[in-house]
This record gives structure tokens, C-alpha cells and sequence, in this order.
């Protein structure tokens, strides 16, 4: 039984707001509940069963204006009988019970930013349109059209997919394609709707009009997926709707069997209602919730937070875990991790971070991050940051050439920074030695920038740094017992390749489009119960579509924390093991508590038709096994 069996959540219950007004009148239920039981003021118990049922009657008049009926309808009827037959405490104990699982509930239901929103927003609302007279006017993209000419400056984001018609620039691809290091673009390159533009104008062709573009498929997948999570939701309903008329039936049929039997009227009506108190199923509905919600409480202090008490259980029936690579297992953030430089004269020197700087290395280092300083690029920054322990001159009249680097003076020489073509353009052809090095560097997935001067030429080989901690989760969640471990990721397959070794995994799938990898976590869990773990938009479809969906909150983009069961606030990797034991311990609490909750209830039951059961001893009975199982969830508050 799943979180999802406890009270249903009509839709005008739903809410912040509500939680606050249910939070209230659950508590005055309590308060005049204890008040009750002072001698003289027993009429107090009428007070508590009015604010208690504040929500179990909406709930049950919604229910029967849709023609159905729930486990509110049952309690609302064991209240009145109960109040019929004088046991007014015996009401409010049953109707603040079942208030407080709800409103536990509702908090744990409260509402989050659409994931579809926050799709919408990475692409702009207007794009410059090129006129037939070569005129440019701002228009809503939806108004664009195929073959449509429209003009990106630097730093904006891209309204439309298409190819470049004119310009060069770099485009930050990252938030679609999982892509660390920015694109270069030059005419005749495809670009995608909702990336980044970095330096250069660009002038693009339109291909494709708002509807059909990569960034609404997207959203599709998104809306599709979790329109599919639903059905769960809908299978509780249907099976608390028969349990209820369950109940109502054996109620019905006890009491007219006793009077059948010649029982008196009084006595039929009060065996069958202590029946009917006997098969209330609060102690079972709250089984889960009480169990669910405390583990969720004990996750949100260790910086996980869960969208619900079911995807805490499907945590812990976890069988494979896929990754992506940027922003889950790597930081996010290109580092320097070797450098080689030529000069004019003399051999080829090679260093890297952990060594220390010679001369040349320090000369070089120093003048390439003075002309780097002027560029907001992530590999340039990287060699700004490497350039920071040591003083480095100016750099002078830097310009930036779209699509190629950076052209500069520094103390008097030109310098060019960028790729082969630049250093070619400025008449500094990559030597033979550094060719060499370069096959080696792409070879291993690395990203590589150039620099010469006309003293020396020099090479920058870039990594995604990776999170410390990423092996030890890895060889953590295999002594779980988590069967399989995959990376799914849009970069490329030797960046790839290069990161899962150095953790530790050995299956690997690279290039996948947002569409590959949600049909290759389809694919998996067909035989696995997969979770997906990631931060970007290209994640956002799987995971949505996975059985439990991680975000990395604080590299996280907004889509991917909205479409994601389950957030790391911090992007602390090794709070997944640690949702996974958590899920494994509610699990088994959750057992416990069913069996605890079934088999008093079939105690009660058999009990009742000795025709020597009390009422009071059986809502003693039924109320005490409700409170057992809140006080054997609430052992995960602790996380026992």
C-alpha cells in the first residue's frame, strides 16, 4: 500500500493556504479533544468533532457529487454513529485522527512551480526579424516562420531552431544537450531554441516554428511522462472506493442479520456499529503517511527533498541507478589540467597544476590569462582561475573574433588565443610537436585551447572537474546491492568514456538527445526499477519518466527540479545512497505497520460478532493501533 492510499485530496483542498487553515482546525480538534475528557465539560468532544470534520465532510460531498464514495465518507459515518449512540469523545478521537493524517498530507502535496513553465521561459518571447528591405523588427516568436531570417546578438538567448546564414560565434549548449564546453558556430551550423549565444551575432535561418522545435518536444516528453506517473494515484482511488463499500456492506449486513435474529434494535445497531468501528481502516490508511511523511522530514534536514511519501517506497526498491555526466558526476566547470608549450627555440615543456611553474610555463600562463580576462567564456575563466597565484601583466586592445578567440597585445606582443583556425588566420601554424600532443588530449575527451605569440606557441587541455566524492558513491551504491550503474549523457562518447572509468562504471551511453534518453530509461525499466539522476533540461523528460527522478539542486536548471521526484539542495552526490537506505527502512516500517493495522482489525472484527465487544474497547483498540503505527513511523524522524 503506497502513500497515495491515504485520504484523496480534493482539488479545492489543495494548496499552501489550505494547509495553514487544515493545520489549525486539526489542532483545535486536538485541543478541544483533551479538554473532553475534564469532568463536567465532556460536551466539549462536540467542538472537536466539528473542527474535525471540516475536512472529511468537503471531502466526502465532493466525493458523492462525483458519485463516489472513500474512506472520508466512512469516517464521517462512524463519527455520526458514534455520536448517535452517545460516544461523542469516541467521534472527535476518530475525526482528529483522521484530520491529522490529512493534513500531514497536504503539506507534503504542496504545490511547486510548473516544469512546463519553466521549459517555456530558456527560449524568448521575441526575435528580430530580418525584413525583405533588410529592416529588423521585434516580433513574437510565434510569428516566426520557416525560412525566416533572424538576427541573436551576444549574450542573448536563441529564439528558434535553425542554421547559421552569417556570423560565427560560440553557443552554450549546455542546459539542452548536457555539453560542457560551448559550440563553436559558423554558417551553416545547426542552433537550437532556448540555448545561449555567447560573443558573436549571429544571423540564423528559421526550420522550425514554435511547435515543433526540439525545446517543445521536450515539454511533450515532460507532460507526457508525468500524465503517465498519474495512473498510480488512480488505482488508490479505485481500491479505497471498494474497500469502503466493503465496510458499508458488512455494517448493513450485520445489522440486519442481528435483527433478524430478534436482537434488539438498539443492541443490532450498537454490535453492527462496533463493526464498523472495528473495520475503519484509519490505522491502515495512516500506515503509509505516518511512515512516508516522517521519512520525508528526516531527508529534508539532510538536504533531500521528495515530492511525496510514494517516491520515498520507490527509493528503496531501487535495482539500477543511471547518471548523467555534466553537473552530476563532474562539476559542471572545465578546469586546467595540462599545458604544453614550443617555443621558437628550444623543447617542448609540458605541466600540469600540480607541478611547479618554471619561467616559461609561468610567462606564458600569465600573458594568455591577461588576454582571457577580458572573456566571460568557462574555459577562459578556467585559465584565469589556474593564473591566480601569481602576478600576470595586462592584456591590451583584446578583441574578440566570433567563433575563433581571442586576438590581444601583452606587454607590446600580439597574442592570439582561440582555435587552430585563429593562429592559422594570424600567421602562427600549430607546430608539428603540439599536433601530436593535441590527437593524444582529443583522443581522451578533453577540450583544448590554443595560444601563440611570436616566441612560442602553447596548448590548454580543459576537463570537467570531477566530484570528489563521485567513486566512493559509486562503490557505496554497489554494496547496496544496486545490480546496475549506467551513465547516460549527450556529451561526447570519449568525455564520456573518460569520466565513468575514473569512477568506476563501465557501461556507457553518449550523444543521446533529450528522446534517446528517455526511451533508453523506458528501455531499462523494463526489467529495472531505474532511478535517474541529473540537472539539466536535456534530463528533464527521464527523469520524469523514471521511476524516481534526482535532481542536483544547486547546478540544477528550474525544469529539471520541477520534472524531478526528488531534489539535492546542496549537490551533495552522496545523499543518494543515503535516500536509497531511507526508502529501505520506510519500506520495512511500512510492513510493519500494515500487518500491526490488518491484524487489528480482524482482531476487532472477529470480536464483534461474539456480541461481547464494548464500543469503547473497540475504538480503544482501533485508535491504539493508530497510534502505534504514527509511533513506529515517526522512528524515521531519527532515521531508525
Amino acid at each position: 500500500m503506497s502513500s497515495t492510499s491515504a485520504p484523496r485530496v480534493p482539488s479545492f483542498l489543495r494548496g499552501p493556504l489550505f494547509a495553514n487553515l487544515q493545520a489549525t482546525l486539526t489542532t483545535l480538534s486536538a485541543v478541544f479533544l483533551v479538554a473532553a475528557f475534564v469532568p463536567g465539560v465532556e460536551y466539549l468532544a462536540y467542538l472537536s468533532c466539528l473542527f474535525g470534520a471540516y475536512y472529511a465532510v468537503k471531502s466526502t460531498l465532493e466525493s458523492l457529487r462525483a458519485r463516489e464514495l472513500d474512506v472520508n465518507f466512512l469516517m464521517v459515518l462512524a463519527a455520526v454513529g458514534a455520536v448517535a449512540i452517545g460516544e461523542a469523545r469516541d467521534a472527535a478521537a476518530l475525526l482528529f485522527l483522521f484530520g491529522l493524517s490529512s493534513t500531514l498530507e497536504s503539506f507534503a502535496m504542496a504545490r511547486t512551480k510548473s516544469a512546463i513553465e519553466s521549459l517555456v521561459k530558456l527560449r524568448p518571447a521575441q526575435a528580430r526579424r530580418v525584413s525583405a528591405n533588410g529592416s529588423v523588427e521585434m516580433v513574437a516568436v510565434e510569428q516566426l516562420a520557416i525560412d525566416d531570417r533572424i538576427v541573436v546578438h551576444g549574450f542573448e538567448g536563441v529564439p528558434a531552431d535553425g542554421e547559421v546564414a552569417d556570423g560565427a560565434s560560440s553557443v552554450d549548449e549546455s542546459a539542452l544537450t548536457g555539453e560542457a564546453a560551448p559550440i563553436q558556430k559558423v554558417v551553416g551550423s545547426p542552433v537550437t531554441g532556448g540555448t545561449q549565444n555567447l560573443e558573436g551575432t549571429l544571423t540564423i535561418r528559421v526550420l522550425k516554428t514554435v511547435g515543433n522545435s526540439a525545446l517543445d518536444q521536450i515539454v511533450a516528453l515532460v507532460q507526457n511522462a508525468q500524465d503517465n506517473k498519474a495512473s498510480g494515484e488512480r488505482l488508490s482511488t479505485w481500491f479505497g472506493q471498494r474497500y469502503t463499500v466493503f465496510v458499508l456492506v458488512a455494517f448493513l449486513v450485520s445489522w440486519g442479520v442481528r435483527l433478524g435474529l430478534r436482537q434488539p434494535p438498539t443492541d443490532a445497531f450498537y454490535q453492527s456499529l462496533t463493526l464498523l468501528v472495528g473495520l475503519s481502516p484509519c490505522a491502515l490508511v495512516i500506515s503509509t503517511p505516518a511512515s512516508t511523511l516522517s521519512a520525508l522530514a528526516n531527508a529534508a534536514w539532510n538536504g533531500i527533498l521528495v515530492r511525496g511519501g510514494e517516491f520515498i517506497e520507490k527509493a528503496g526498491e531501487v535495482t539500477l541507478v543511471a547518471m548523467d555526466k555534466t553537473g552530476t558526476l563532474t562539476k559542471g566547470k572545465p578546469r586546467l589540467v595540462e599545458m604544453v608549450v614550443q617555443p621558437r627555440e628550444g623543447a617542448l615543456q609540458r605541466w600540469n597544476p600540480e607541478q611547479p611553474l618554471d619561467p616559461l610555463v609561468q610567462k606564458t600562463l600569465g600573458e594568455v590569462a591577461a588576454i582571457e580576462s577580458f572573456s566571460a567564456h568557462p574555459l577562459a575563466l578556467a585559465v584565469v582561475r589556474s593564473a591566480e597565484g601569481f602576478p600576470h601583466p595586462v592584456g591590451e586592445g583584446v578583441e574578440t573574433v566570433p567563433g575563433m578567440g581571442l586576438v590581444g597585445r601583452c606587454e607590446g606582443r600580439a597574442i592570439a588565443v582561440g582555435n587552430d583556425t585563429l593562429l592559422t588566420r594570424e600567421g602562427h601554424p600549430v607546430p608539428t610537436e603540439i599536433t601530436e600532443v593535441l590527437s593524444s588530449w582529443k583522443r581522451a575527451g578533453r577540450t583544448v585551447v590554443l595560444a601563440a605569440t611570436a616566441d612560442y606557441t602553447a596548448a590548454f587541455s580543459f576537463e570537467d572537474e570531477i566530484r570528489p566524492e563521485a567513486k566512493a558513491v559509486i562503490q557505496e551504491l554497489r554494496d547496496l546491492g544496486v545490480r546496475h550503474i549506467v551513465v547516460l549523457t549527450g556529451d561526447k562518447a570519449e568525455t564520456a568514456a573518460s569520466v565513468a572509468a575514473t569512477v568506476g562504471i563501465t557501461e556507457v551511453h553518449a550523444g543521446l538527445l533529450p528522446g534517446d534518453k528517455t526511451e533508453m530509461v523506458q528501455k531499462l525499466a523494463a526489467t529495472d526499477r531505474v532511478m535517474m539522476v541529473g540537472d539539466g533540461v536535456n534530463d528533464a523528460p527521464s527523469l520524469a519518466s523514471a521511476s524516481v527522478g534526482v535532481a542536483m539542486g544547486g547546478l540544477g536548471s528550474d525544469v529539471a527540479l520541477n520534472a524531478a521526484d526528488v531534489v539535492l539542495m546542496h549537490d551533495r552526490l552522496d545523499r543518494i545512497p543515503q535516500l536509497i537506505r531511507l526508502g529501505r527502512r520506510t519500506k520495512r516500517i511500512i510492513t510493519a505497520n500494515l500487518v500491526l493495522a490488518s491484524g487489528m482489525i480482524l482482531t476487532l472484527t472477529i470480536a464483534s460478532f461474539t456480541g461481547k465487544l464494548p464500543l469503547p474497547i473497540a475504538v480503544l483498540g482501533h485508535e491504539g493501533s493508530t497510534v502505534l503505527v504514527i509511533l513506529n513511523g515517526l522512528r524515521l524522524l531519527r532515521g531508525k
